[in-house]
């Protein structure tokens, strides 16, 4: 007795253990009842429950962690704990202990995996409760979000062709795996049964993310061969049971026919009745079903306080009708429930399951859909008497048979019913989403009926948004869902959290207020829920939540500060450039003014495309430079990826960004096919939302090259670039030239206002009066004395000169005057450098050093690094350190911090080292002249044929750099080895090591030392040749390895390696040629904007621009000024302006033609044409059945 309660306390134990027993659930807390346990030991028992009860149980394992052996052992104890009993074969009301159950192996069925199936013999009366914890707690299936419940024809059903068949197997399968529902069959391989297998196993082919659990529920007296399923020696069932086809018995028992269960279900649960006939399994069935529906969803807890505070989501279940017999019409009129008994009043769902008709599968799902045809909405039941004859000759029986079925048809028909019953055509073409009919089925639960909140968060969960648009949010239903925000804004977060775009989209349009819905506080639990670790429906491969969570800092518990951490986050990727969000802690329940903004960023952050596009399309000011931030964030971030090895989520969020610098510029387009001057206005103004920078900037700093191509930033960039100049033809630019050197303005042409300037002082005067018509009198050109000068007016302006100083300023701050000056300054400093460094370079101390040119060459570059360091300090970033980063991310930036540094050594060794080494001073100055004389290519990028060239340089010499590596090594290798064989036993000195890579880097370019390396130099001559350090070479032994390995290094550093740098620079080389306009136009918007914004004096006059400067900048602070000045390339509109609106209007005009352009675009689509003609050839098809028949009649 003592080893048994043992072995009971440790099957309680084992139970409590796995959080599987409850108090209530066994009598072993009430008494010692079912283990033939003594009092003391039901006493230790109670001792047991109440220790595991209070203490935190652990969660249930999965399967995978369990050992097979152990799996084994918690099934067999559940079995026994919950007294789960099955019939005795011989007599029908003895039951015995189950012995039936562990895994079923199918062989030679056919299967498309040998995965093994759980299995369980059960008396037909036993609990739903127990099976549902089963199948939960120890098969470890996960909780179904639906239950599809498929019935009908348990015989030789087929589909009447193949698209019938093909329709029901996708749509099936969809809507199994877009509802993460459960499908419940008859589980045997015959009829409706093994129609749903066979879809399971074709649609789930190549797949093993989508595992669809299909539930097999069959009467045991009826299966072929369960004797396989028994284990008669022993209770601790079968592992596996070997199911073979070969052991089937064809014949039968009397006249039971037999049938085998089919191999592409994944559970099955077999009903013992004890009798030898069918339907042991339709009751027990619909009370499970039942079951599921009412209590599937809630926590399996013992019903005290902590269960209650746990969200309980009632399980929908819906039943399918395909085909089948009186027993389906059966199973139907149950399944119905309390509503066939009149407890549901008229015209509104009772507490029955769902169903769904499969009209046009045969048999009794035409029967019962031709009975709902037949009565109607109001006609009486009598009406389906009519059907006797009907009833008699498809499904044929006895005549109680015929009559239980007319019976169960007047009640299945009843109007009481009719929410509850959705019939789907499968021989109506325009019918073909059984998926859909069968969603529609599981809105009509009783848990569900007339409750708005229940069915979105069902909707939602499941993912399907055509069902909540067509179902719930509709104008019929709006009085349900208007009272209810606050419900609705939980589910409204909870689409944000899960990536639900599309239902986002929709409770925008129809039930959430984004200004009443966004508080602070829901964006910080955006934040905080996702970065822990809640992608929802996102790919995990490409949510950027762990990197978010690591830049971010995020504890392990929630932080309020998560916010601030955001923002911070924010300046660091787009380097400091734009506003700052979120640094000042807000109060508890403040709204977000301009949630569309935020929500896109967090989308953005996150890598969610939809949600982003989405929250884009909604922002109500600068949508052109909200995409072009969102690219920029986005390649930030793909930097960090790629930091991380994790090459998919780089390219794809390189991939994002590409996305929204298309947008950017196809809004752009748009705009600009419309109006030219108004689209280019929208590049240039300020976005006070983005911390007021411009689309020109933002794209710029972004490197997105494909908008600033786009030829309304060129166009703009290139009337930047002439200012207010006139120049397009020949004469033109002859005048410009004459006039670097003469005043001859009155000769020449200007622009008398730039459009900008002009739109901004006078846009609320006259863009009202000609709505946006700016190209027709934005533009004037006046000469500066009418008579001398060609006139050019337009309308909108009155007639006035432009003055002789008015042209002169014009003339001597366009960006292209500064330019050439410029220029020809930096020409003449480098003349000045030459002449001092080789006629006027003396070390310090004589006389007349250092010279005049020397120190005016000083002074000027000292006006060049001054003007850099106020480049430095205007530039975009508000921080200083992100103005360095800044600066220092470009590359001539870079160099020229290199060639000051250098000039800077040179002229302080030039003025502090003796006359005896003032030869490295002059090699310093001379290393430093070639610096300057390389920076002269900067200028060239103004040029369209010139600019890529030199790009091509700057990557030539990266791939050169890796070159040099490869090279390095062979050089090294081949150098020594040739050294220490022809020089042995050396004394140790630099020298040697430069000797030793000195030949082998010459032998390059063709000087071999072959007369050395052969050993064919003369004793006299090596001992005065200081290349041989007075020691001649030793080869008499070895004559013929030095010249070999002079021979291997030649073919492989002149043939192999120099080819491979030849195909490197081809490639670079091909690179930029094939890109080269876009390239060209990318960067030429860096020096355009440098030379716009530059002083208008030349080095190194430039000085006087720099003291003019400072001295405004002063004023201004003292004065409490705010700069704001405008110019060509950045324009202040005061916000909220009739101008600014406008400009707001313009662009979101443009943005919506843009996507109605591209809908249309992929309406016309090739696919879209091919699914056209096959809905037409479905028509056809269907005509044709349709004459078919009436010819045969």
């Amino acid at each position: 007795m003592g080893d048994s309660s043992e072995k009971y306390k440790s099957q309680v134990h084992h139970e409590l253990r796995n959080n599987r027993v409850e108090p209530h659930d066994t009598d072993m807390a009430k008494d010692n009842k079912g283990f033939g346990a003594d009092p003391e030991t039901s006493v230790e028992l109670k001792a047991i429950v109440k220790k595991e009860m209070d203490t935190e149980r652990a969660p249930g394992r999965v399967l995978d962690e369990l050992s097979s052996e152990e799996w084994q052992n918690d099934i067999s104890s559940f079995i026994k704990v919950h007294k789960i009993k099955q019939r005795k074969s011989e007599r029908d009301g003895d039951v015995e202990d189950v012995n039936s159950f562990g895994e079923i192996e199918f062989i030679g069925f056919g299967q498309s995996t040998n995965k093994r199936a759980p299995y369980i013999r059960v008396a037909e009366d036993t609990p739903a409760t127990t099976l549902w914890k089963l199948l939960v707690e120890q098969w470890k299936i996960p909780k179904p979000k639906v239950l599809i419940s498929v019935t009908g024809g348990a015989q030789n059903f087929f589909f009447k062709d193949d698209r019938l068949k093909i329709l029901f197997n996708k749509g099936l399968f969809k809507a199994a795996i877009s509802t993460g529902a459960w499908i419940i069959t008859g589980g045997t391989a015959t009829g409706v049964m093994k129609k749903v297998g066979e879809a399971i196993k074709e649609e789930s082919q190549g797949t093993t993310e989508n595992e669809v659990v299909a539930l097999g529920i069959a009467t045991w007296n009826v299966i072929d061969n369960n004797n396989a399923l028994t284990n008669t020696s022993s209770q601790r069932g079968c592992w596996p049971a070997k199911y073979a086809e070969s052991d089937l018995n064809r014949e039968g028992r009397g006249q039971l026919k037999l049938t085998a269960l089919d191999c592409n279900h994944t559970h099955f649960i077999l009903v013992d009745h004890g009798k030898q006939s069918y339907g042991a399994d339709i009751e027990l069935r619909a009370k499970l079903e039942q079951f599921i529906a009412k209590n599937g969803g809630k926590e399996l807890g013992n019903g005290d306080s902590r269960d209650s505070k746990k969200e309980n989501t009632d399980i929908p279940v819906v039943l399918v009708v395909v085909e089948g017999g009186y027993g389906t019409i059966e199973t139907v009129y149950q399944s119905l429930g309390k509503n066939n008994e009149g407890a549901a009043t008229e015209g509104q769902a009772g507490e029955g399951i769902p169903v769904v008709i499969v009209d046009g599968s045969g048999r009794a799902a035409d029967i019962i859909a031709e009975a709902l045809r037949l009565r109607g909405d109001n006609e009486s039941a009598n009406t389906i008497d009519g059907m006797k004859d009907s009833v008699r000759s498809v499904l044929k029986g006895d005549r109680n048979s015929q009559e239980d079925c007319i019976s169960w048809l007047k009640q299945i028909s009843a109007p009481s019913n009719r929410k509850l019953i959705t019939v789907f055509h499968m021989n109506d073409a325009n019918f073909k989403d059984i998926d859909r009919a069968i969603l529609h089925g599981v809105l009509q639960a009783q848990t569900l009926t007339g409750k708005t909140d229940k069915q979105l968060r069902l909707a939602v969960a499941l993912n399907r948004c055509d069902i909540a648009k067509d179902h719930i949010i509709t104008a019929e239903r709006q009085p349900e869902w208007q009272g209810n925000t606050d419900s609705l804004d939980e589910i409204m977060f909870l689409a944000l959290r899960q990536n639900k775009a599309d239902f986002v989209e929709l409770f925008l349009a129809h039930i959430v207020d984004m200004d009443r819905f966004l508080t602070y506080d829901r964006l910080w639990k955006l934040y905080d829920s996702v970065v822990r670790g809640d992608v929802g429906d996102a790919d995990i491969r490409i949510s950027t939540g762990h990197i978010l969570k690591e830049k971010l800092h995020v504890a392990s518990q929630p932080s309020e500060e998560i916010l601030e951490k955001v923002g911070s986050l924010l300046r660091k990727l787009t380097e400091d450039e734009y506003d700052a969000l979120y640094q000042e802690r807000p109060k508890e329940g403040k709204k977000v003014s301009d949630p569309d903004k935020h929500l896109f960023l967090w989308a953005v952050l996150l890598n969610r495309r939809a949600l982003a596009i989405l929250f884009w399309k909604r922002l109500a000011t600068g949508n052109i430079g909200a995409a072009l931030i969102a690219g920029r964030i986005l390649r930030a971030l793909s930097v960090y990826a790629k930091e991380k090895e994790e090459l998919t989520l780089h390219f794809d969020l390189l991939k994002h960004a590409d996305e929204f610098e298309h947008l950017a510029t196809g809004v752009l387009e748009s705009c600009y096919e419309a109006d030219k001057d108004l689209s280019k206005l929208a590049l240039v103004r300020t976005l006070p939302a983005w911390g007021n920078t411009t689309c020109l900037s933002i794209a710029y700093s972004a490197k997105h090259m494909n908008f600033m191509e786009h030829d309304c930033c060129q166009s703009k960039l290139q009337r930047v670039w002439k200012g207010n100049l006139l120049i397009h033809s020949t004469i033109q630019w002859l005048k410009f030239f004459v006039g670097t050197i003469l005043p001859i303005f009155p000769f020449m042409t200007f622009l008398a206002k730039d459009f900008a300037a002009i739109y901004e002082r006078d846009g609320d005067k006259k863009a009202t009066s000609r709505k946006f018509g700016c190209a027709n009198y934005f533009f004037r050109w006046r000469s500066v004395y009418p008579k001398m000068g060609t006139e050019v007016r337009q309308s909108g302006f009155k007639e006035e000169d432009v003055t002789f100083w008015e042209g002169m300023r014009y003339f001597y701050t366009a960006p292209i005057s500064k330019f050439l000056y410029s220029m020809v300054s930096y020409i003449i400093l480098l003349l000045l450098f030459a002449y001092f460094i080789l006629t006027d370079l003396r070390p310090n101390g004589e006389a007349n050093s250092p010279g005049i040119i020397e120190w005016i060459v000083v002074i000027w570059v000292g006006t060049l690094v001054v003007e850099e360091v106020r480049q430095l300090i205007v530039r975009e970033p508000k921080s200083m350190k992100y103005k360095a980063i800044s600066w220092f991310s470009e590359v001539w930036n870079r160099f020229d911090l290199a060639m000051y540094l250098l000039f800077a050594v040179s002229l302080v060794l030039r003025l502090v080292l003796p006359p005896s080494k003032f030869s490295t001073a002059r090699v310093m100055y001379c290393v430093t002249f070639i610096a300057f004389c390389v920076r002269l290519l900067h200028m060239g990028f103004v040029f369209k044929e010139v600019g890529p060239k030199i790009i091509m340089i700057i990557k030539m010499i990266k791939d050169l750099t890796y070159f040099l590596f490869i090279l390095i090594v062979f050089i090294a290798g081949f150098g020594i080895a040739n050294e220490a064989i022809l020089y042995p036993n050396m004394e140790p000195h630099f020298h040697l090591m430069v000797r030793s890579l000195y030949k082998p880097y010459w032998q390059l370019y063709g000087e071999l030392f072959l007369e050395e390396i052969e050993g064919l130099v003369e004793n006299e001559t090596c001992y005065e040749d200081p290349r041989f350090m007075n020691v001649c070479p030793q080869v008499e032994e070895y004559r013929w390895v030095a010249p070999t390995l002079t021979a291997i290094y030649m073919l492989i550093s002149n043939i192999l390696l120099i080819n491979l740098l030849i195909a490197m620079f081809s490639f670079t080389f091909q690179r930029v040629q094939d890109n080269a306009e876009v390239i060209w136009r990318f960067y030429r918007f860096g020096l355009i904007s440098e030379y716009q914004d530059r002083p208008t004096l030349a080095p190194p006059l430039i000085v006087i621009n720099h003291l003019y400067r400072f001295i405004i900048y002063l004023n201004n602070c003292t004065m409490g000024k705010t700069d704001k000045k405008s110019h060509s390339l950045s324009v202040w509109l005061e916000k909220g302006s009739r101008t600014d609106e406008n400009l707001n209007l313009f662009e979101r005009k443009h943005l919506q033609n843009y996507f109605i352009k591209k809908n249309q675009q992929r309406m016309n689509s090739i696919e879209n044409t091919v699914s056209s003609t096959d809905k037409r050839l479905d028509n056809v098809e269907k005509i044709a059945a349709e004459i078919l028949k009436l010819m045969k009649k």
